[in-house]
């Protein structure tokens, strides 16, 4: 397009369109926010993960698959339409989520969830309902094509032997009449029967499609499987706890939104402008990102749309600050745009890149929440590249070609600063980090850290209730059930005045439903107060040792990419000194993050993982800012410039841009964090406080443990070298 000033127009009718889709939607295919599929976490409701009873071996992916149809089936007879059911064929399961059957407040989701696991009835029944076979006599089912009819599919049947005998008696007798074939009491078929049936064979037809056969034989298989489905991991949340947290995270978002546009434009004038329309841009393309496929959103998965929001901004503060620098040079507007832009675009693809790789092996091995956070983090770094890179650059190129804006005076112009000892001085940069992780390796040693139940295995009940609760008699009664010893608590919500009651039992033994639905009603038994299930979690120590497992491996792949990556871009930098000396500065954050965990008493779990990966990769994106810088002085270096006075000039050049990024993120997590407190909303709170402290740990040791650990290094390196060099003269 020539006339490029109508480029910012178009961009602003683009942002508003957006906006307008990820709030509104388009019809049935494009969900708007109103319809986003949020977890049961938000919502409130039971999430159950299966496995079969009784099998010797691993099921065959089928097995699962025709499982999975029972559960399907069995949710429809239910009613219970608005669910998740997915099969995880690695660990040979299947996983349920649904959220509380609306405007239903007698919904006993221990029996819904008892009845998914039975073993599907598949029965042939004739008009008058008797029972003429049952699934144990079918053999298998299968889709062909009908050798009469080329365009007609049919399903086939092979019975066993008594199972053909049965089938031969009911087909005699029901000669021109219906047999009915029964899922549970659901009615899949009901084909006409024309004739006796012998040999063990049969055939169905009268299918409009394949797809209709296929459905039809599978539900047919399905209820010919030798195992039931048994519950492993037993989860629930009340609507009215999941409301209230939606109700923070919202508040929370509003919040943190208001204060980085305001920053922006305060601090970078026109370009935090421009910086807060491609924000605004990319959280309403995250939300379509994430509410067209239906995909669900969990609390973490929300705190990483804010936080993936904050960090977004680091793009632009990146391109903002090469703006001031060309700005500083002498530079016209319109040149200093265009270099910012181009300088910057190395550091901001390295960032997203790192940080979209720590996303996608918190996707691989994660799940549920992690997997929530993951996916909401990884789809938040690629929107960045195409909203904080390209549509910002569109914009601000567009807007700067009116009179009006084309003036210095919309922009920041950086002044020049004095060089700051960063590696002259690591040494008490590195006394003060050896202390704090000193003091918190011995503050861990003496106290211990804590597993959740996540990763454990364990049961821990949690109800509300009002006026008195007798602990000692509940006590004794959940014992008696539960055949273990039993921990009671209570405490009350200072605010609100709501008491909850928590009751945790020993060993690393989880609990069926059936067990909690017993210790609910026993509770309530002569009780003058009604005590109603807040949160429940049950998991089978198994289970939790594969979380942990699967939780280390994405750690330790994180960093093994981190080296392999910082290695192959940074080859000027000594390649695997930069790899490692940035692996280093990371391991010093998660200790951090660890110790907070410690020092606070907050139970490890997946949230640990999801905040140890966010802080990898938000930490290493500051660190590869600052590699880029001393890459390229360093291509310019001087001979008698040294290391420490070539990290010290990168480190100076860069350290407002470390700090305002800081400044965005922390504000974001900090948001979280006091919301979170306000509403007293435990699983956040224990999220976003050591989320918090790791953001400003990765903001620290980028800035004075990355780089002169690097210097380090480096120096050490080169004394080996004309050490190595000395001998072979000599």
């Amino acid at each position: 397009m020539k006339n490029k000033k109508l480029h910012i127009w178009i961009a602003l009718a683009v942002i508003v369109l957006f906006v307008c889709l990820a709030v509104f939607g388009c019809g049935d295919e494009i969900k708007g926010i109103r319809d986003m599929r949020f977890g049961i976490d938000i919502r409130g409701g039971v999430e159950a993960v299966f496995e079969p009873s009784g099998l010797k071996t691993k099921p065959t992916k089928k097995q699962l698959e025709l499982a999975r149809e029972v559960i399907e089936t069995r949710l429809d007879a239910q009613r219970i339409l608005d669910r998740e059911v997915t099969v995880d064929e690695n660990a040979g399961n299947v996983i349920v989520r649904f959220p509380w059957k609306s405007d239903e407040k007698d919904f006993d989701p221990e029996t819904a969830i008892q009845e998914l696991g039975e073993m599907a009835e598949l029965t042939f029944r004739g008009p008058d309902n008797t029972v003429y076979v049952k699934g144990s006599d079918v053999a298998r089912s299968q889709v062909a094509v009908n050798p009469q009819n080329k365009n007609e599919y049919v399903v086939e049947l092979e019975f066993s032997s008594k199972g053909a005998q049965k089938f031969a008696d009911a087909t005699e007798k029901l000669v021109g009449q219906n047999m009915g074939i029964y899922m549970d009491e659901e009615l899949i078929s009901d084909p006409v029967v024309n004739t006796k049936i012998t040999g063990g064979q049969a055939e169905i037809t009268g299918m409009s499609s394949q797809e209709e056969a296929q459905d039809l034989s599978d539900k047919i298989n399905s209820g010919t499987l030798p195992f039931s489905m048994k519950t492993t991991n037993y989860n629930t949340i009340s609507p009215t706890l999941g409301n209230k947290a939606l109700s923070a995270m919202a508040l929370a978002a509003e919040i943190a939104m208001v204060l980085i546009c305001l920053f922006m434009i305060l601090w970078y004038r026109l370009p935090g402008v421009i910086s807060c329309l491609t924000l605004t841009f990319q959280i309403a393309l995250q939300v379509l990102v994430i509410s067209v496929p239906q995909y669900t959103i969990t609390l973490p998965g929300i705190a990483g749309l804010i936080l993936s929001s904050g960090m977004a901004v680091d793009a632009n503060i990146i391109i903002s600050e090469r703006i001031s620098e060309e700005l500083k040079k002498g530079n016209s507007v319109r040149n200093s745009v265009k270099n910012g832009y181009k300088r910057a675009f190395s550091s901001v693809l390295d960032g997203n890149v790192t940080t979209a790789a720590v996303a996608g092996i918190l996707m691989i091995f994660g799940s549920g929440t992690m997997l929530s956070f993951g996916y909401t983090l990884l789809t938040g770094v690629i929107i960045n590249l195409l909203a904080g890179v390209w549509m910002s650059r569109y914009m601000l190129n567009s807007v700067i070609r009116y009179k009006l804006f084309n003036q210095e005076k919309w922009f920041r112009r950086k002044k020049e600063k004095k060089i700051l000892k960063f590696a002259e001085t690591k040494r008490y940069f590195f006394l003060i980090s050896i202390a704090m992780l000193t003091a918190g390796t011995i503050w861990s040693a003496v106290n211990g850290m804590k597993l959740d139940t996540q990763f454990t295995g364990g049961v821990i009940l949690r109800y509300t209730y009002s006026g008195k609760a007798d602990t000692a008699k509940i006590q004794e009664k959940v014992e008696a059930i539960a055949d273990r010893s039993v921990n009671v608590q209570t405490s009350e919500n200072s605010s609100t005045g709501e008491k909850s009651l928590v009751i945790t039992l020993s060993g690393k033994k989880g609990l069926t439903p059936e067990q909690q639905k017993e210790i609910l009603t026993s509770i309530n038994e002569g009780n003058e107060n009604k005590f109603e299930t807040s949160e429940t979690s049950a998991v089978e120590p198994y289970i939790g040792a594969k979380a942990l497992r699967n939780s280390v491996i994405a750690i330790v792949l994180s960093f093994l990419f981190i080296i392999v990556y910082i290695r192959l871009r940074f080859s000027s930098l000594g390649g695997l000194a930069a790899g490692m000396t940035a692996v280093m500065a990371l391991v010093h954050d998660i200790l951090i993050v660890l110790f907070v965990f410690g020092i606070f008493r907050i139970p490890v779990n997946d949230a640990f993982v999801a905040v140890t990966l966010t802080i990898i990769g938000y930490s290493i994106n500051d660190t590869i800012v600052l590699y880029d810088r001393i890459r390229e002085h360093r291509s310019n270096r001087k001979q008698k410039t040294t290391l420490a006075e070539l990290v010290d000039v990168s480190t100076t050049e860069t350290l407002q841009r470390s700090i305002n990024t800081a400044f965005t993120v922390v504000l974001c997590a900090f948001t979280i964090f006091v919301v979170s407190v306000v509403y007293q909303m435990e699983s956040i709170t224990n999220f976003s406080l050591p989320l918090l402290a790791g953001l400003i740990s990765g903001c620290y040791s980028s800035i004075c443990i990355a780089g002169p650990l690097w210097v380090w290094w480096e120096e050490y390196r080169e004394r080996m070298q004309k050490r190595k060099t000395g001998r072979k003269e000599k």
